[in-house]
C-alpha cells in the first residue's frame, strides 16, 4: 500500500519511519483487528506475536506501553518505570 493511499495518519508514520531510513509495510483488514487475538487472527501468527501498544496518563505525562499480545500491563509496575505516582 503506497503512502498516498493510506489514511493520512498512517502515511505520516510511514513519512516519519521513511525519514529515519526504515521502510514500513502497512496493511488494513476490513475486518479489523481490535484485539491481540483479532490481529493474529488477520496475518496468521500466534497471539504472542502481536505486539499491543496502550496509551497510559502518568502523573501529567502520557506513557506508550508496548507488550506481547499475549500480556497485560500492569500500570502500578508501569508507574513505577515511568518514575509517577499512578499510571491509568
Amino acid at each position: 500500500m503506497s503512502p498516498t493511499s493510506l489514511p493520512a495518519s498512517a502515511a505520516r508514520v510511514v513519512e516519519a519511519a521513511a525519514g529515519h531510513g526504515l521502510t514500513l509495510a502497512v496493511a488494513e483488514f476490513p475486518d479489523g483487528t481490535r484485539t491481540a487475538e483479532d490481529a493474529a487472527a488477520a496475518v496468521g501468527c500466534a497471539v504472542d506475536q502481536i505486539v499491543k501498544s496502550m496509551i497510559f496518563a502518568a502523573d501529567d505525562e502520557i506513557v506508550l506501553a508496548l507488550t506481547s499480545g499475549a500480556h497485560q500491563v500492569d500500570p502500578e509496575a508501569l508507574a513505577r518505570l515511568a518514575g509517577a505516582g499512578r499510571c491509568g
